[in-house]
């Protein structure tokens, strides 16, 4: 097990979360969290807050038997990429973000086409001046790089909208889908030498941009091969307020895999992950660990290639950081290369 915490001295007693927790309960538990005063080991610290430190970043907890992460830190002589950062405003969303573009050790526009990986939550995977990267990408992809567990890669970054876009941009919104394959990957491509072939895309990203990888796939095969979901939202359902083309569907979670399974089936492939932890503790069905195994099982029996790996985690990046190399190896390296993390399923379903 993996995770992280904060101590909140001298909050109320909370009751169990199957009765939920009000927001007065979860602003009371933000304004006294704490960092452990005996733990050294920290993270998510903002660099820019005026905070006192002991009121800044998370603690962490790992233990003994944790899976190792062995690509998440620099290392000596790799050779590091080169990211550069761009706005891009899109005329179908109607806004403006930021797109950032890593590009492998060597990189030439002269090259072959490089294989391509596509992130969503730029800002987690990437970081800002104000906070390292929860999940450090560019760290990862030199270090698999380097020791050819992957082919040389250039990855696209994609930033969030202003205005809480993200929480309408990434679930299945076929508008944010179409912006990608109509305007930012032919703008990208004008600029960056990597490739068209599917079979060497990968789309990825965690929890709702999990899900969006997972759609994208769906919507548009001729683009992206390879799903790489890290704890996707599987549990999400069109709001009912939805007047587009999800409106009929019923208010029962996983919508996603109800698509695939109505869809012939598709050159894709997947990766899947999720924790341990991400259970549903209201009876609402919207536990992230069941719908991800519901969507392994509906894809296993349409025939796709599923690699699904249960890790001993909760929903963050913690984990996260980790298994975005498992699943990279796993897409996109050689085909017997087996995971770090525990419990991954072969292709076959087998453990």
């Amino acid at each position: 097990m993996r995770f992280d915490y904060t101590l909140a001295p001298n909050v109320a007693r909370l009751q169990g979360l199957a009765y939920g927790i009000d927001q007065d309960t979860i602003t009371m538990i933000a304004a006294a969290a704490r960092v452990d005063p005996l733990n050294p080991k920290r993270w998510r610290v903002d660099k820019a807050s005026v905070d006192a430190p002991e009121y800044l970043g998370r603690s962490i907890l790992e233990m003994p038997d944790a899976p190792a992460q062995p690509w998440i830190a620099e290392r000596p002589g790799v050779p590091a990429g080169l990211v550069e950062r761009h706005q891009f405003k899109s005329t179908l969303l109607k806004n403006e973000r930021e797109i950032a573009v890593y590009l492998p050790p060597g990189y030439s526009k002269a090259a072959k086409p490089y294989a391509l990986l596509m992130l969503f939550d730029e800002e987690a995977y990437l970081g800002d001046q104000n906070q390292d990267a929860l999940v450090p990408t560019p760290t990862i992809l030199n270090n698999l790089i380097s020791e050819k567990r992957i082919p040389p890669m250039v990855a696209l970054f994609i930033g969030n909208g202003p205005d809480d876009a993200r929480s309408r941009e990434l679930p299945c919104n076929p508008v944010f889908a179409e912006f990608i394959v109509s305007e930012l990957l032919p703008w990208a491509h004008g600029l960056y030498n990597f490739t068209t072939d599917p079979r060497q895309t990968v789309v990825g990203g965690s929890s709702f941009g999990g899900l969006a990888s997972a759609y994208a796939g769906l919507r548009h095969p001729e683009t992206f091969g390879n799903i790489l979901s890290q704890s996707g939202s599987f549990h999400w359902i069109p709001p009912n307020s939805d007047n587009s083309a999800h409106s009929q569907s019923d208010s029962e979670p996983n919508w996603i895999a109800k698509q695939f399974i109505g869809s012939p089936k598709l050159p894709l492939r997947f990766y899947l992950d999720a924790g341990s932890d991400e259970l549903d503790l209201s009876g609402n069905g919207n536990s992230i660990l069941l719908t991800t195994r519901n969507l392994r099982d509906v894809l296993l029996a349409k025939g796709y290639e599923v690699h699904f790996q249960e890790f001993a985690g909760n929903h963050d990046y913690l984990s996260w950081r980790g298994t975005l190399a498992d699943g990279l190896m796993v897409l996109m390296g050689n085909a017997g290369t087996k995971p770090v993390q525990q419990s991954a399923v072969k292709p076959d379903g087998k453990r």
